[in-house]
């Protein structure tokens, strides 16, 4: 009955596009999260709607957002993506329902495409299943959550729309020879480097499968690629004249994840992430929306981690070659894997994260592909065994699927969520702290917003342990001990952050101003006979602000009162030097 039941086309394609909207229908009642006001809410251009998108087409990705561009590797341009999102802002403004079920219609186009270009025309001449189950398998990996339930990694959909349309635009060509497919598939091409620039390997990825799967002879094969390799100089070209083009980073930690590591570290650590790649692949557990620094620590080259992962990347590379002249599938979903994660693997160019799940996007289907070939088979010698294993590994990743899209409800579920699964990264400790002092602002209830503020304290130093040279970590702390009336911790913290970067002028004034703030408080302890809190003050606000003559003044008062001369003198003396016309009054100030 299985078979006969799914040797149906239309059947097969219309249980894919039950599954794909089915599995992914419960993130229409999510809101928006993480990065989606960079390329939505909180993107001025893009808030522009249609009169936006000259200016999406003339700057850097993030320029909307910030400002500025990126300060990334190599920068970003991808007006595609932007303009899209424009469009949608034009006509439907900001609603997540909108939002989340244009993901869900682009997946299932993904899904569609996928199924017919695999089954009529790469894996025409095998098994009639096989472009069913690598589809089924592709549609409820958990590891594509990120691109569907994060509105910001549309991109991902729609680019992969763009790479699978200039597929068929090629295989039409090698049939009928007509230039005008040639034309189609290189504007196919082109959009798709519009909507994210990573999308270069493309051009390896089209030889390889007219090798493998079209019996074309390599010296053939690499002819496909030249209108690409044309068209990627003309995106080039175009890119550099309006965003240019850099190979430097910021210098911070979360934009360069290999900052602090050593030349071999970056390199061992790169060799380990592409096995963690292949890992989270087979064990999509548990699931991320961030690995920054310090989730996945560095390494050396002498690492057992390292000289595991050198061995197996090693061993699949050769196996593939060795079985090239075959062409057999599992040489080419080597190959293509590691083609297709090539950019992303930081070897080229850092790209901002050491690893991230949305990047497996396409690399995934290689995956689904060998299980797909290893189920088909073993279903010709047990077709119950292996039609059973498939359906029990269709339903593990489609709860994993569901669980995971839940998490992406909001910036709460995800933060709180992800701090626990990646308990060591920078960024999700950040976050956590960051939303709990949002929440503690909003909070009336006293006992309530002090157990969020210290929520915020908790992960803050948990981060500051991890990394203590990021200074939003500080401005977090000094938030939240602000809000618990601890002043004193609250300036240490202002202090810390501004020594990290003095450039920042905002926070030169903040410094300034809550030295005076300190002072105040001084005066109200002293006044209320706490003269050693009132000293602590005085202090503090001047390590904020060593030309504050009134804390000098204040201070120099206070050492008189408790007939400490010596250090009054000395306070008093600083006040001259910096307010030479101060009036001072020692018995007044003796006497309150």
């Amino acid at each position: 009955m299985f078979d006969h039941f799914f040797s149906k086309t239309k059947n097969q394609l219309l249980l894919l596009l039950l599954l794909a909207i089915g599995l992914n229908f419960n993130t229409l009642f999510n809101e928006y999260a993480l990065d989606d006001q960079v390329v939505l809410t909180g993107n001025q251009l893009v808030q522009k709607g249609i009169k936006g998108i000259p200016q999406l087409c003339t700057t850097d990705y993030f320029y909307g957002f910030t400002g500025e561009g990126s300060g990334l590797s190599g920068g970003r341009y991808r007006p595609v993506a932007l303009i899209i999102f424009a469009l949608e802002h034009q006509f439907f403004g900001d609603n997540p329902i909108i939002s989340h079920l244009i993901n869900i219609l682009l997946f299932t186009l993904v899904t569609v495409l996928l199924f017919k270009l695999l089954q009529k025309h790469v894996f025409r001449e095998y098994h009639h299943h096989l472009a069913f189950i690598t589809c089924l398998l592709f549609i409820a990996h958990p590891i594509h959550t990120e691109v569907i339930a994060n509105v910001k990694s549309r991109d991902e959909l729609i680019v992969f729309i763009f790479l699978q349309l200039t597929s068929f635009a090629f295989i039409k060509y090698s049939e009928n020879r007509k230039i005008s497919y040639v034309v189609s598939g290189a504007i196919c091409f082109f959009l798709a480097l519009l909507t994210r620039e990573s999308e270069v390997p493309f051009i390896i990825v089209v030889p390889l499968v007219a090798y493998f799967f079209f019996d074309q002879s390599i010296k053939r094969s690499l002819l496909y690629p030249i209108p690409l390799i044309a068209v990627f100089i003309i995106y080039m070209l175009l890119r550099i004249s309006i965003v240019g083009f850099s190979l430097g980073t910021k210098g911070e930690i979360l934009d360069a994840p290999f900052l602090y590591a050593t030349a071999t570290e970056a390199f061992a650590s790169k060799v380990f992430i592409l096995l963690k790649y292949i890992g989270i692949l087979i064990f999509p557990h548990p699931l991320s929306s961030d690995y920054s620094y310090n989730q996945i620590p560095y390494i050396n080259i002498t690492s057992i981690q390292f000289i595991l992962s050198s061995i197996v990347i090693t061993a699949l590379l050769i196996f593939a070659l060795f079985t090239m002249k075959k062409r057999s599938i599992f040489s080419f979903c080597i190959l293509y894997f590691f083609t297709t994660i090539l950019l992303f693997s930081n070897f080229i160019m850092d790209v901002g994260a050491p690893m991230a799940e949305r990047l497996l996007f396409q690399p995934s289907l290689a995956l689904c592909i060998m299980l797909a070939t290893g189920i088909i088979y073993f279903m010709k010698r047990y077709i119950n065994i292996s039609a059973t294993l498939l359906v029990i590994i269709v339903l593990l990743l489609s709860a994993k699927t569901i669980a995971r899209n839940k998490v992406w409800k909001n910036d709460e579920t995800l933060f709180f969520t992800d701090v626990e699964n990646a308990p060591n990264s920078l960024k999700t400790n950040v976050h956590a702290a960051k939303f709990y002092i949002f929440k503690a602002k909003a909070e009336s209830d006293n006992e309530l917003k002090n157990n969020y503020l210290r929520k915020a304290v908790f992960y803050d130093e948990r981060a500051l342990k991890i990394d203590a040279h990021y200074r939003f970590t500080y401005l977090g702390l000094a938030s939240a001990y602000f809000g618990l009336f601890d002043y004193l911790k609250a300036a240490d913290m202002w202090l810390q952050a501004y020594k990290i970067d003095p450039s920042h002028e905002d926070e030169k004034e903040r410094i300034l101003g809550f030295s005076d703030f300190l002072l105040n408080e001084g005066i109200r302890n002293f006044q209320n006979g706490n003269a050693e809190l009132a000293k602590n003050y005085y202090k503090k606000a001047l390590e904020l602000n060593e030309n504050n003559a009134e804390a000098w003044y204040n201070l120099g008062g206070l050492y008189f009162n408790l007939n400490d001369t010596k250090n009054g003198i000395e306070a008093w003396q600083n006040v001259k030097k910096i307010s030479p016309g101060h009036r001072f009054n020692k018995d007044e100030f003796s006497k309150q």
